[in-house]
């Protein structure tokens, strides 16, 4: 698919919308951060992100970066209650390749739900990647922890719906603990301590 063509569906465009809102909450949480989109140029797309599930490096005032992967979903998938970790891409064809699962390399994953009004985020969560992949380790695989559905609107990739609460012990911060933390910067989000 052109870059062209990509930069024209509605998901690429809702993405491209809700990315200010994402940073807005990450120089919260890092203030004075400077946040780097690893998909934004055109067609070359960065090895990070290509091979590595890396969509963004956040760059802090001490030097030091974070690597993050990154999922916008629409307000009407609040209901559901789940994280979708994309699994395969054209699954089941002969075209058919290892999804972001098999390559999710960042350190923390920024999942969120867009308000009604797509004029921010109605709740999200900042998710451990490695805890989250040892979380899966131990219950015996990614089939174990979520049920298995396929996407049909971009092709036929498939993907888990894992229940949230099922990930609390991956959750390093969420919209429900982040005003809290907030007011009182010293207290570190869970598992930082």
């Amino acid at each position: 698919m052109a870059r062209r063509d990509f930069d024209s569906l509605s998901t690429e465009q809702f993405r491209k919308h809700m990315r200010p809102y994402a940073i807005a909450i990450y120089r919260q949480l890092w203030p004075g951060c400077d946040v780097a989109d690893l998909r934004a140029d055109g067609c070359k797309v960065h090895i990070l992100d290509k091979e590595f599930g890396i969509d963004a490096l956040v760059n802090m005032r001490s030097g030091q970066w974070i690597s993050l992967q990154e999922k916008y979903r629409e307000n009407m998938f609040l209901a559901f209650g789940d994280f979708t970790q994309e699994y395969k891409n054209a699954d089941g064809t002969p075209y058919e390749a290892p999804g972001e699962w098999f390559k999710l390399a960042a350190q923390l994953y920024f999942y969120g739900w867009a308000n009604a009004g797509a004029t921010g985020f109605a709740k999200w969560l900042l998710m451990d990647i490695p805890r989250y992949k040892l979380l899966i380790e131990k219950r015996g695989g990614i089939e174990h922890m979520g049920k298995k559905h396929y996407n049909w609107t971009h092709g036929r990739a498939s993907f888990y719906a894992i229940p949230l609460e099922d990930l609390k012990s991956a959750t390093v911060m969420d919209s429900e603990m982040f005003p809290a933390w907030l007011r009182g910067r010293n207290n570190m989000p869970r598992g930082t301590r």
